[in-house]
């Protein structure tokens, strides 16, 4: 009976050691992952594909989003993108307007209002929200959709109304007595605390060089800087005969300022640029000039590969097209050096030997362009008014270096 005893003891000690190491007040407890970014200055593209990268990446491993705030707004384009894909999260994302003298008025109070948790900081600003130049029809659509925002996050719909339509601010203690924010502090230990994350296992997300770059691109003053580039570029190629550094620069300027005002895509415009580029660099070999195709190829093939692979459509395969895109770059610009350093041989005849001999054009001379002579391939121009096109006979009148100066054969008749 002693051993039944001793044995059912013992049974019940186990049992009891087991619950205890079972409940959560006795287990070491886990720490939950918090990612923290941070937002300053213009909201653009840049901004927003680091922000909706990072609601994805939080949002995939169950994490939370803490998001630094000080902007004084941005890109109606950008903020309608960040906005979309925060009111896609029912929990996880806190925007926390700081530090201290911080302000987060235009696009900046849209971003807030989206977010699940919202904080700000001690001597911090929100608001300022009306549409410049003051329209009626913008004004009443965006003070419609500040306030679809307020309502999905249970906050008050006719303060953030008042946020666009009267230009409205508010300080931290007016934003909470408003119910427009859920918390002012100054600590992020005690916002982590009140969310009840109590190991906290904080990890700063920072902007990659290529984000930053971008994000330079996508600034406000820098995309109109680039779209009156690009148009006035354009405009110069058009009114001038043959394809130069204007046309080339201006038509990259325009894709990135389609980019930055958000006509076009991050997809897209990379893609528009790898052709681009392509097609710079194979004009670039077949018709030698100074390198300006070259060169505006290589940067253009750069800029489309810092730019696609950044949207989900693309993502899945994202490693494999940038494998093979960045094996293409690298196999074009051998080429290129290598045709170069072909056409820049010295020739192997004498420079009279060579005046009064004809050959033929093997690409348009607009001046400049091929032409075969006794088999072999030579850089030439003309000084004609008239373009010589491919299949014309000419006949060298003098040579400048490594390049034939022709004009066309006259035709006996």
């Amino acid at each position: 009976m002693s051993r039944f005893r001793t044995r059912r003891v013992l049974a019940l000690s186990v049992l009891i050691l087991f619950l205890a190491l079972a409940t959560p007040g006795c287990t070491t407890s886990q720490s939950t992952k918090v990612y923290v970014i941070t937002v300053e200055d213009t909201i653009g593209a840049g901004t927003a594909d680091y922000v909706v990268s990072a609601i994805d990446r939080a949002s995939n491993e169950n994490a939370w989003l803490l998001i630094k705030l000080d902007t004084p707004g941005g890109l109606l384009s950008a903020t309608k993108r960040i906005v979309n894909r925060m009111l896609e999260e029912d929990h996880g994302i806190v925007v926390w307007v700081t530090p201290q003298g911080s302000w987060a008025f235009s696009a900046g109070t849209y971003i807030l209002l989206a977010s699940t948790h919202a904080v700000m900081d001690e001597g911090t600003s929100i608001g300022a929200a009306q549409p410049r130049p003051k329209d009626e029809k913008t004004t009443l659509a965006m003070a419609e959709w500040i306030k679809q925002i307020a309502s999905v996050r249970g906050r008050s719909a006719s303060v953030a109304e008042r946020f666009v339509t009267q230009n409205l601010t508010l300080g931290p203690e007016n934003a909470l007595a408003e119910n427009v924010i859920d918390q002012v502090s100054s600590s992020l230990d005690n916002i982590l605390s009140s969310l009840g994350i109590i190991h906290p296992e904080i990890i700063e997300l920072e902007m990659s060089w290529a984000q930053r770059f971008l994000q330079v691109l996508s600034n406000p003053d820098v995309v109109m800087l680039l779209f009156l580039f690009g148009f006035f570029g354009v405009l110069a190629e058009i009114t001038t005969p043959g394809i130069g550094i204007p046309g080339i620069l201006g038509a990259i300027c325009l894709i990135l300022s389609f980019w930055g005002l958000g006509l076009l895509s991050l997809d897209y415009a990379g893609l528009a640029l790898l052709g681009i580029g392509l097609l710079m660099l194979a004009y670039e070999i077949l018709t030698p000039g100074f390198g300006i195709f070259g060169g505006g190829g290589i940067v253009a093939l750069v800029l489309g590969l810092l730019m696609v692979g950044k949207e989900p459509w693309i993502q899945v395969v994202g490693n494999v097209i940038l494998g093979l895109l960045l094996g293409l770059t690298v196999f074009l610009t051998f080429v290129l050096v290598q045709a170069r350093r072909a056409l820049q041989k010295r020739p192997t005849v004498g420079r009279e030997e060579l005046i009064g001999q004809f050959a033929v054009a093997v690409s348009d001379l607009r001046p400049r362009g091929l032409v075969k002579l006794k088999g072999e391939l030579w850089s030439a121009e003309t000084k004609t008014k008239k373009p010589i096109r491919k299949g014309e006979d000419v006949v060298v009148i003098d040579v400048r270096g490594n390049t034939l100066v022709v004009r066309r054969r006259k035709k006996i008749v």
